[in-house]
């Protein structure tokens, strides 16, 4: 078996019950699949190139910055949800709000900006991350074969839970999908909070 399929097959398994996917898997309540799979494979893949240029320098930086800031975003998004939750459907509020209907171009691009930060900041320190940091350290003469497979295997995955995600809103009620990822990004985020403090205590 050549490295680099051990490397698509790695990430490409450890991405899909990742907490990266289930930002994907949330954010389809409230965008359009296809604008959350294309935001999110440019955050994976422009957080691709960030393992592979400066993975090993990524890899030194303090992490409990990057603990704090990741701890805030999935808080940030606990509350963002739980008050998504209480909004009306889209049906109540036009089709302007539908994840399904029809977007201006202006919509579009914002969603699509938005996917792509919400992702691209939870994916820093992620373990596919320190993978792709990982591989890239062991393959140095062959960083584009890394980041390409790595990519390939972050976008085919976060492709099974945008389709997933997709399903899930149409037989589901949206509110009761996000009070479910508010309940878990709160953990997450709780945890991670707890865990920073105990690492600077010790």
């Amino acid at each position: 078996m050549s490295w680099p399929f051990v490397v698509f097959i790695s990430i490409f398994f450890v991405e899909l019950p990742d907490k990266t996917s289930l930002v994907c898997l949330t954010l389809v309540s409230r965008y359009r699949p296809l604008i959350v799979w294309v935001g999110a494979s440019l955050a994976l893949g422009a957080q691709t190139l960030v393992a592979l240029a400066a993975g090993r320098l990524l890899a030194l930086m303090p992490h409990r910055i990057f603990a704090v800031v990741e701890a805030g975003l999935f808080l940030a998004l606990a509350i963002w949800l739980f008050k998504e939750s209480r909004e009306p459907p889209e049906s109540e509020k036009g089709a302007m709000a539908n994840p399904t209907g029809p977007l201006t171009k202006n919509h579009e691009m914002k969603a699509l900006i938005q996917v792509f930060g919400i992702v691209f900041l939870a994916e820093f320190f992620d373990l596919t991350q320190m993978e792709t940091v990982a591989f890239a350290v062991a393959h140095p003469g062959a960083l584009w074969l890394v980041g390409a497979a790595a990519a390939l295997g972050l976008i085919m995955a976060n492709a099974i839970v945008v389709g997933i995600g997709r399903a899930v809103v149409h037989r589901v009620p949206r509110g009761l999908v996000q009070r479910i990822a508010a309940l878990m990004f709160f953990i997450i985020g709780l945890g991670i909070l707890v865990s920073w403090a105990h690492r600077a205590i010790l």
